[in-house]
């Protein structure tokens, strides 16, 4: 049972992941990145890294580990994602900051 709930995780970071390029990669998005860069804004020109990253965290925290890696291999995947997870605290603090200006 405990299997099948990781496999779900690794999942959503799949489908988080494909949604943050989505957002990147759709003339929707692209208008909305050009927009904010005459700008110079710096919130919106991010706004499809948070999905990216969430993805990207819950994808290195599970996915090794269900692949059966090595420890080694396990442990860097860890360091990554924790890596990235702190990325997207300082970057949503940074937005927040400039918010509040």
């Amino acid at each position: 049972m405990l299997q099948v709930q990781d496999w779900l995780l690794v999942g959503l970071g799949g489908v988080f992941v494909i949604f943050g390029l989505v957002l990147r990669l759709t003339s929707r998005g692209k208008a909305e990145l050009a927009n904010t860069a005459s700008k110079h804004r710096f919130g919106g020109a991010i706004r499809w890294m948070y999905p990216l990253f969430i993805g990207l965290c819950l994808l290195f925290g599970n996915l090794p580990r269900l692949l059966g890696a090595p420890y080694v291999a396990v442990g860097v995947f860890d360091a990554m994602g924790l890596s990235l997870a702190i990325a997207l605290v300082v970057l949503v603090i940074r937005q927040l900051r400039l918010r509040v200006r």
